[in-house]
């Protein structure tokens, strides 16, 4: 299955607590956050489980990106797979307060036969990308006076730069 709407047919598993229904999807919608931009397709594979009164789901998400180094500014292109599991209830179970503690560990309702896997796998896939991506764990980054990138050449500035604040203690060992 393909597309943007990743519906998944619970139809089945609904009157059988215990049964699965497993799914497999190529997320298509273009998602790009920021400075990080997704170069893969998103392979989303998981599995919908009754557990009673509501539906748990587990998702396998692997996709490539591409960014800038946050030191160098070089790019890199990387794998991203990470897995999630978020509780689903019945839309006309949601709004009951007889079983709050129940409707406490949904994240989200489903109505009819069918649960759509697409707005957690986006939202997911957005709060698993980095921060910060470096090209080496060791990166030395660009050099802040002259700009060279400190990986592939050597700094030619003079490092005697004084900190403005600390210029005061630099006269003082002058005239010692």
């Amino acid at each position: 299955m393909a597309g943007d709407n990743m519906l998944v047919d619970v139809s089945r598993i609904l009157k059988n607590p215990g049964a699965q229904e497993e799914f497999e999807f190529i997320f298509e919608e273009a998602l790009d956050a920021d400075e990080i931009k997704i170069t893969g397709p998103v392979l989303v594979k998981g599995a919908v489980l009754n557990v009673g009164n509501l539906l748990e789901m587990t998702v396998h998400v692997k996709t490539r990106f591409k960014a800038q180094c946050y030191r160098c500014l070089d790019p890199v292109e990387s794998e991203l797979a990470f897995s999630f599991t978020e509780n689903y209830c019945p839309a006309e179970e949601a709004g009951d307060d007889a079983d709050e503690e129940q409707s406490s560990l949904c994240v989200g309702v489903f109505e009819d036969d069918e649960l759509d896997v697409s707005l957690a796998v986006k939202e997911n896939l957005l709060l698993n990308l980095p921060m910060r991506v470096l090209c080496t764990a060791d990166c030395p980054g660009i050099c802040p006076h002259c700009g060279a990138n400190l990986k592939t050449e050597i700094c030619r500035c003079k490092n005697e730069g004084v900190d403005p604040r600390l210029a005061i203690l630099a006269q003082l060992k002058k005239k010692n």
